[in-house]
C-alpha cells in the first residue's frame, strides 16, 4: 500500500516538474515581432485635397510660360488677327498693327486718350477725351464731339448707341447725325452688352453690389432674365449664349440662353473684363476664388493671378491650362498663333503657344 503510495507521489512531481520547465521555456524563448500596419498621419492642410480636374468634363494642361507678343505697352486692345487695335500711349495714337507683316497704321494722335472702343467694321471709333466723348469716322477722316449728357456708349454691329444721364432723366438712345431716344433706362452706371434679338444691361459693378440682368428686346420691351445677382458680370457671344458671373454661396457662372434658361453651371467666378465669347469662350479666372471685394480689382488696389480657361459650347468641353508665372489676363483671344491676351501687371501683350493648348 505504502508503495503504492510513492509511486503516485513521484507520477505528480514529474508532471510539475515537466509543467515548470514548459513555463519557462515559453518565458525565455524569444519572441517573433508583431506584424504591425503602418498609416500614415496627415495633417489637416495635407488631407484637403483639391478637386479633381476631371469633375464636369474639366481637363488640367500645363503650359510654358506665355511669350510677349508685342514689347510696347499697349492701351484699351481689340484683337482682330492679324490685326490689334489699341492706344499707343508712347507715340499718343489709336493704332492698327499688323501681327503678322509687322506693319502698322495710324488712325488719329492725341494725348490722354481713353475708353477707347471700335465698330465692328472697325471704321468708327470712340474715345474719351478728359470728360467729352468723341466720334472719329475713318472712311470721311472726320471727327465729331458727342452731346455732353453721353455717359456710356457701346456698339451694336456699326450702330452707336449712347447713355444719356442728365439731372432729369436717363435713356438709351441711337445716334447717327443726333441723339434718337430708344427707351427709359432707369440705372446709374449700367453695362451693356448685344445679342441677336436684343440689349443687355446690368449695374455695373464697381458701383453696385447687386443687380438683375435684363434683356430689352428690339421695340424696347423689357425681360428681367436674372433677379438681383450679387458682384453681376456678364458677356455675350452676339447671338444667344450669355456668359453670367455672380456670388451665391460662392464665386459660380452660367451659361445661359436669351430666355434666361441656364444651359450650363461653371464653378468658378470671374470677370467680363477677364473673357471673350466668339465661337469658344475664353477666360483668365482668378485662382482665389474667395474674393468677395471685386471693386479692389477695378480700382486697381489688387491684381489677380489666373488661370485659363476654355469652354467648347458646341462640344460641351471645359479646359483650364496653369500659366508659369503670374498673369492678370484681360481680353483672351483664340488665333491662330495662340491664346493672345493683355497682362494687366505691365500693360504687354502675350501670346500662348497653339501647340501647348491641344485646342
Amino acid at each position: 500500500m505504502i508503495g503504492t503510495v510513492k509511486k503516485i507521489f513521484f507520477v505528480l512531481v514529474l508532471i510539475l516538474f515537466i509543467s515548470f520547465i514548459f513555463y519557462f521555456y515559453k518565458e525565455l524563448k524569444p519572441k517573433q515581432p508583431e506584424e504591425i500596419k503602418i498609416t500614415e498621419e496627415k495633417t489637416i492642410e495635407e488631407s484637403i485635397e483639391e478637386p479633381s480636374p476631371s469633375v464636369g468634363g474639366i481637363e488640367q494642361k500645363e503650359v510654358k510660360k506665355p511669350n510677349i507678343l508685342y514689347e510696347k505697352i499697349l492701351l484699351y486692345p481689340e484683337i482682330d488677327y492679324p490685326y490689334i487695335y489699341a492706344y499707343d500711349p508712347e507715340s499718343k495714337t489709336i493704332k492698327e498693327i499688323n501681327i503678322e507683316d509687322k506693319t502698322y497704321k495710324e488712325f488719329y494722335k492725341k494725348e490722354g486718350i481713353k475708353n477707347i472702343s471700335f465698330s465692328n467694321s472697325k471704321t468708327k471709333i470712340i474715345f474719351k477725351k478728359d470728360e467729352d466723348y468723341y466720334l472719329l469716322d475713318t472712311t470721311k477722316d472726320r471727327i465729331e464731339k458727342l452731346p455732353r449728357s453721353t455717359k456710356k456708349t457701346f456698339w451694336y454691329g456699326d450702330d452707336l448707341y449712347i447713355y444719356v444721364l442728365t439731372n432729369e432723366f436717363s435713356y438709351l438712345a441711337t445716334f447717327k447725325k443726333s441723339l434718337e431716344p430708344f427707351v427709359d433706362i432707369y440705372i446709374l452706371n449700367p453695362e451693356f452688352d448685344v445679342i441677336e434679338n436684343g440689349i443687355l444691361v446690368y449695374e455695373n459693378l464697381k458701383y453696385t453690389y447687386s443687380s438683375p440682368l435684363i434683356l430689352i428686346n428690339k421695340r424696347g420691351e423689357k425681360t428681367i432674365l436674372l433677379e438681383n445677382g450679387i458682384n453681376l458680370s456678364a458677356l455675350s457671344n452676339k447671338k444667344d449664349l450669355i456668359f453670367v458671373s455672380l456670388l451665391e454661396k460662392e464665386w459660380k457662372s452660367y451659361l445661359i440662353n436669351s430666355k434666361g434658361i441656364k444651359l450650363k453651371e461653371f464653378n468658378f467666378g470671374t470677370l467680363k473684363e477677364k473673357c471673350t465669347f466668339k465661337t469658344k469662350l475664353v477666360c483668365g479666372v482668378p485662382l482665389n476664388q474667395s474674393i468677395t471685394d471685386l471693386t479692389r480689382w477695378y480700382y486697381y488696389k489688387e491684381n489677380f493671378n489666373d488661370r485659363l480657361v476654355i469652354f467648347d459650347p458646341i462640344k460641351n468641353e471645359l479646359k483650364y491650362f496653369d500659366l508659369d508665372g503670374k498673369f492678370d489676363i484681360l481680353q483672351p483671344v483664340i488665333t491662330p498663333l495662340g491664346v493672345i491676351f493683355l497682362n494687366r501687371f505691365d500693360n504687354k501683350l502675350y501670346v500662348v503657344p497653339i501647340e501647348n493648348l491641344s485646342l
